[in-house]
């Protein structure tokens, strides 16, 4: 498992470095921020509860969604997680229809960290089913997706101090977003981000997405600046356990 890990490392710094260049810049980049929170207690042994509260302005979209969920993963072995839960969404829009979305996913996760430098990496790949109902004519869309995160964290700090309290951590991360309704990879997400472990309980990030979409349906363009202020709780976990938890909607 270890090799195979080690690839998808690598293959998430190659990502990042090819994915900006190679996509055309829109003429009008629209910003979007998001302020989120990722509440985790122990269920038991191997498993850990969760919960998703976020709130989303666009202010070019002319909308603000709201986003509240539940969950939980199982932890079979120390490199993979199993995931299954259910996001809501209600977005408020000015110009449009308000709609209200439910979201089932269930994923796995694979995880590992060097040994020397503890370097964390891992793979988050997902399905989720967006059940969509336009609250104007109460008619309903479908959308299945999956979703596959690509991320590489490295602690800055010595490898004594690492994922510590009071420490930080930098990270990197591709994620290709493939939806049933057209049968491409619309967004595509690069993430950079800056982290804080403030308590054993608490971690904060603050995190910035260049989003990729196809308007047009003829290719990638980046059309969206994502600006993240994320918090991760935990009641009992240990601080690497809360840093390989998170959710991202």
């Amino acid at each position: 498992m270890k090799p195979i890990l080690h690839t998808l490392a690598r293959l998430a710094v190659a990502g990042l470095i090819w994915a900006a260049p190679a996509a055309t810049r829109a003429a009008d980049v629209t910003n979007e921020y998001r302020l989120t929170a990722y509440p985790s207690y122990r269920l038991a042994e191997e498993w850990i509860g969760f919960g998703y509260i976020g709130i989303v302005a666009k202010p070019e979209g002319h909308y603000t969604s709201y986003y509240l969920g539940k969950g939980a993963f199982y932890t079979p072995e120390q490199w993979l997680q199993l995931w299954a839960g259910l996001i809501g969404v209600y977005t408020d829009s000015t110009i449009s229809s308000n709609t209200l979305e439910l979201r089932p996913f269930v994923g796995a996760k694979f995880i590992d960290m060097t040994e020397r430098l503890k370097w964390r990496y891992f793979n988050w790949t997902r399905y989720e089913l967006r059940l969509i109902d336009t609250l104007d004519t109460d008619s309903w869309k479908t959308i299945s997706r999956v979703r596959s995160q690509f991320r590489l964290e490295a602690p800055l700090a010595g490898p004594e101090q690492a994922w510590t309290p009071k420490s930080w951590y930098v990270l990197g991360e591709i994620e290709p977003i493939w939806r049933s309704d057209t049968g491409k990879i619309d967004p595509l997400r690069v993430r950079l981000a800056l982290g804080h472990i403030a308590t054993p309980r608490v971690l904060v990030e603050f995190q910035y997405f260049a989003e990729f979409t196809q308007p047009s349906g003829s290719g990638l363009v980046w059309t969206n600046n994502i600006w993240r202020l994320n918090f991760k709780v935990s009641t009992s976990a240990s601080v690497l356990k809360l840093a390989a938890g998170g959710f991202d909607d």
